[in-house]
């Protein structure tokens, strides 16, 4: 490949230098190498490039008319390869060609909306995917996405880099009319409304009941955790619900009772995927802006809606 370019930034660099510098004995002392190192490259450069780019019958060094050439767009070459470094480095400098993020589909309405419209300066185009836990990191690895805000989980995750952004608490939601009820006695007489046994919250519920030796079999299974409420608001049965999924705008909100769980409690953890390196300082970004969204969005629900007060809990890393 270095053959085929006939040099590479460094050599270039090293020319640059000398022709900075008027001299290889003051090049090689700015680089910190030796003088026979310098002149060795820019041999080489000539050799491979079949031009003279130096004339050394005069002291100091000029260039030629062709080292001329070489050396004005040397420099903006260089000055370029400078600033893409600075822009890796750099949060919100870079704009990638498309990102894809993928996104639990409790989040995947207000809280998608407010982080893309965070983050629109940094790609050209954007592919947001709501789902659940296994079809959004199945889409990771095929690299259809690059970023996952998702459930923690136990699932070894090869390659992924992932970051806690908030734990939630697990509420209770059932018709106003059997808010009286404790949970064992909605177990025991009421339908139990549930997300799918094999999706991600799914298997967290039943685990939960489990342990409290609640075995009962979901009456209603639906695909998305807004149906359940939904059936809930019906008057359909009970569920468990995550806090998040009441930070949403919508009428079923208002149509349930809400409770918090007696001990035990259940928590969940939602946390930020990507890949290592692969970014840059974009995960830093997104990290930054998610959080900034979860807090603006808790503190509009507590101000406008203060009887869930108390029974939505969120804990936030800074």
């Amino acid at each position: 490949m270095q053959h085929e370019r006939e040099y590479d930034l460094a050599d270039l660099e090293a020319f640059v230098t000398v022709c900075e510098t008027g001299s290889m004995t003051d090049a090689a002392k700015r680089m910190a190498v030796t003088e026979s190192a310098i002149s060795h490259i820019v041999r080489r450069m000539e050799r491979n490039l079949g031009v003279t780019l130096f004339d050394r019958s005069v002291r100091p060094l000029k260039m030629t008319v062709l080292g001329n050439q070489l050396f004005q767009r040397g420099q903006k070459l260089l000055g370029d390869a400078a600033d893409i470094n600075h822009e890796l480095r750099t949060k919100g400098l870079v704009r990638h060609a498309h990102l894809g993020i993928g996104i639990i589909e409790t989040l995947g309405t207000w809280f998608a909306g407010q982080l893309i419209q965070e983050l629109a300066a940094n790609a050209a185009t954007w592919t947001i995917v709501s789902g659940g836990n296994n079809e959004l990191w199945k889409r990771f690895y095929a690299r259809e996405l690059s970023a996952l805000i998702v459930l923690e989980d136990d699932e070894p995750r090869p390659g992924a880099v992932k970051r806690q952004l908030l734990r939630e608490s697990i509420v209770l939601a059932t018709p106003p009319k059997l808010s009286h009820l404790s949970l064992q006695e909605l177990a025991a007489t009421v339908p139990f409304v549930g997300a799918h046994a094999n999706s991600g919250f799914g298997k967290m519920t039943s685990t939960y009941l489990s342990r409290l030796k609640i075995d009962i079999p979901r009456t209603c299974s639906l695909g998305s955790l807004d149906g359940v409420l939904m059936m809930v608001a019906y008057g359909f049965g009970w569920a468990l619900v995550p806090s998040v999924l009441l930070l949403r705008v919508t009428p079923e909100r208002h149509q349930v009772s809400i409770r918090s769980l007696s001990a035990p409690a259940m928590t969940r953890r939602v946390s930020l995927a990507t890949r290592e390196h692969e970014l840059g300082a974009l995960p830093d970004l997104i990290e930054a802006n998610a959080r900034r969204v979860f807090v603006s969005q808790i503190e509009r629900t507590n101000r406008d809606h203060p009887e869930l007060g108390g029974k939505l809990l969120f804990e936030i890393d800074n």
